[in-house]
């Protein structure tokens, strides 16, 4: 029978009430857009929220006889406090975080209820920046429900005057000389029929040391610089996206802001500009480029995909039209453009004025190349120009554009030439081969004088391709215009149009290219909000460019006060990384890294990230009900007016917290003790004794 019992695994379920000591916290907004006077009579929602505390107070001490009631101030952290006071200071608002911090506590000890009682405006950065949804799921799951009441106005911003620039686009790493592109968005509260200035400024560093920030100085408007908008709203809140753009003159690591100006009656202004680091390469090349509309000017164009070379094309229109060419005066002043192409455009329409500029242009430096066409080299009349005297071919009015498919092949002495390089080595001489024909080329001619080279021919032997040097210009004569019939074929086709096209930018400008230091150091994201996180990487390479692995770094980072602090930095792969918080100071920050190299000498470099001077408190400090309904519909709490809340509390003082009594149960097992066991080892010695006394055994 015993066995019998134990194969039912028989148990006890033992049930009590724990009225064991429990907690109802009172959490209220100590930050500063508790400060928002848009209460009832003008009042902040910290002075409402002080006024319910003062009615809430005597039901509070009623329930404080039966359980422990804690205060807290909300903001940053969590503070414990005896009384309220009238002051709301807090940086920020870390919703999501303090509440995790209060399920944490949870899992310690009984919190019978959290009262939270703020403006639901969630405003926090990095480690802080924590989903309050899931922070209350968590409470609502340890059986702590938070009730919610709302201070303050969802539509405060409506009512308030307010300009804001945010989400700066901008590539942050340029070339000196190139057209940058910028997106920025603008938001306007109550500026409607009002005009809102947008500008550009660009820090000037010349002649600074590391670790000084430089003046910024507004970039004055010109055909390249927009930099100067005026936008006016046509309605109370409009949020819109504008373009603007610079050309960088100085190299290096500069500051780019982009700034509203403040309107007079505005209050909120920190957030009226918004700033960014670019590192700006001296390698950058400006390309201008004339000719008219056809299959090549159409594909030429796609080179400005590159970063580096930023391509400026202009469609001339032929000489019944000549009235509509608007050419730009600063495209021929010396320094302006690395480099001329001229394409399928008679002299005439330059005029002999431009022509003698571009010259100019070419014997200071700049690279010129034409390129075939009916209107080209002689054909078109430059054997009249200046630029005859730059380009490597004898020209005529005589000359003439064949239309015969032509095959161009580079010479054998000159497949190695970087600009005939279209794949790699062992490929290069079997993709020409492979390239679809030219449609047509201009019959070229050597001129006897000079020291021009032929890199590509046709299989009749004509020039195609010729380069020379002309004093510090780079030339070149092109016979084709039909190049654009490989972007149109596979895929390895395509690659090889664009790589000719830049190989032959590259020597035209002499291929410029920035110096690679050994030692590197950056900082993501290089423009930070207060309070978030800066990601430090870094490294060392070796001559030839080989990451170095088991390096020792000495990182730091010079805050916008002066001060330095350390950068703990820890190895991944061959390089290092460390992590910099504190980043509550707006500003600029200055990261240094020291290390050595295998050959004992130190290396050291420098960067700079920057903490923009948003103000996450204040900037939209409109109210948030839907999260404060949120936070108290997942954790199983209640979303509750201030009047509403005050009848809950004298409902609790007079009946008891609805969650103060918890019914326990403890599930008592009876056949897998050691009772069980004893018990049964007892009977087993009984039936033995029973058989060795009747002589059974």
């Amino acid at each position: 029978l015993l066995i019998t019992f134990w194969l039912l695994r028989p148990a006890a379920v033992l049930e009590s009430n724990d009225r064991s000591n429990a907690v109802l916290y009172v959490v209220m907004d100590g930050s500063r857009s508790m400060e928002t006077p848009d209460g009832a009579g003008g009042m902040t929602r910290r002075q409402e929220l002080l006024q319910l505390y003062e009615a809430a107070k005597p039901y509070l001490d009623v329930i404080g006889e039966t359980v422990e009631v804690r205060l807290r101030d909300l903001a940053e952290d969590l503070t414990v406090i005896e009384e309220p006071g009238v002051a709301a200071d807090g940086r920020m608002t870390a919703i999501g975080a303090n509440l995790e911090t209060l399920a944490m506590e949870a899992a310690r000890e009984r919190i019978a209820a959290v009262l939270f009682w703020s403006d639901g405006k969630q405003a926090a950065s990095s480690k802080k920046d924590v989903d309050p949804i899931q922070a209350a799921r968590l409470s609502g799951r340890q059986n702590s429900p938070i009730y919610t009441v709302v201070m303050g106005s969802s539509e405060v911003l409506t009512t308030t005057l307010d300009l804001a620039v945010s989400e700066l686009d901008i590539a942050r790493d340029v070339f000196i000389r190139n057209v940058v592109p910028i997106k920025v968005r603008l938001k306007s509260f109550g500026a409607e029929g009002r005009d809102c200035r947008v500008r550009v400024l660009v820090e000037r560093r010349a002649g600074l040391p590391n670790g000084t920030t430089g003046e910024m100085k507004e970039v004055p408007p010109s055909q390249d610089n927009i930099t100067l908008k005026v936008h006016r709203p046509a309605n109370t809140a409009e949020d819109v996206t504008l373009d603007l753009q610079f050309v960088p003159n100085e190299s290096g690591e500069i500051k780019v802001a982009v700034e509203v100006e403040v309107l007079n009656d505005e209050v909120r202004r920190t957030n009226n500009r918004v700033e960014t680091i670019i590192r700006v390469r001296s390698g950058g090349i400006r390309v201008a480029y004339f000719d008219r509309l056809r299959p090549e000017y159409k594909w030429l164009r796609r080179i400005n995909v590159s970063s580096r070379v930023q391509l400026d094309h202009m469609h001339i229109y032929p000489a019944e039209f000549a009235a509509r060419n608007d050419f730009k005066d600063d495209w021929f002043i010396p320094g302006n453009y690395d480099a001329f192409i001229i394409g399928d455009v008679p002299a005439e329409l330059f005029g002999e004025e431009r022509l003698q500029q571009i010259y100019e242009c070419c014997r200071l430096g700049a690279g010129f190349m034409m390129i075939g066409g009916e209107d080209s080299f002689g054909g078109g009349g430059y054997d009249r120009t200046p630029l005859a005297r730059l380009l490597p071919v004898s020209m005529s009015a005589a000359d003439q554009q064949l239309t015969d498919d032509i095959q161009m092949t580079p010479l054998r002495a000159a497949i190695n030439n970087p600009i005939l390089q279209i794949a790699p080595p062992d490929q290069n001489r079997q993709r020409w081969n492979e390239l679809p024909p030219l449609t047509g080329a201009n019959a070229l001619r050597v001129r006897d004088e000079g020291a021009a080279v032929v890199l590509a021919e046709s299989p009749t032997g004509m020039p195609l391709l010729i380069g020379q040097n002309v004093g510090a210009s780079h030339v070149l004569a092109f016979a084709g215009d039909t190049t654009w019939q490989w972007a149109v074929g596979e895929d390895w086709a395509v690659e090889a149009h664009q790589r000719f096209w830049r190989q032959i930018i590259f020597w035209l400008t002499k291929m410029e290219s920035d110096g690679d230091s050994p030692l590197w150091i950056n900082v993501e994201p290089r423009d930070l909000n207060p309070g978030s996180l800066a990601e430090v990487s870094f490294g060392l390479r070796d001559a030839d460019g080989i990451p170095l692995a088991g390096v020792k770094y000495d990182v730091t980072v010079q805050r916008p006060d002066g001060t330095k602090e350390i950068v703990a930095a820890r190895a991944v792969d061959a390089h290092g990384e460390g992590d910099f918080q504190n980043t509550m100071d707006p500003g600029d920050y200055w990261g240094t890294v020291a290390a050595e190299d295998a050959d004992g000498g130190m290396n050291y470099a420098t960067t700079r990230f920057l903490v923009n001077p948003r103000d996450p408190e204040l900037d939209n400090p409109a109210a948030d009900p839907s999260l404060m309904r949120e936070l108290a519909h997942v954790s199983a709490g209640d979303f509750l007016t201030s009047d509403d809340m005050l009848e809950r509390l004298k409902q609790w003082a007079d009946e008891g917290l609805p969650s103060l009594e918890v019914k326990r149960s403890e599930r008592i097992t009876l056949w897998d003790n050691w009772i069980s066991l004893l018990l049964f080892v007892l009977l087993l010695c009984a039936e033995w004794a029973c058989r060795k006394k009747r002589g059974l055994v």
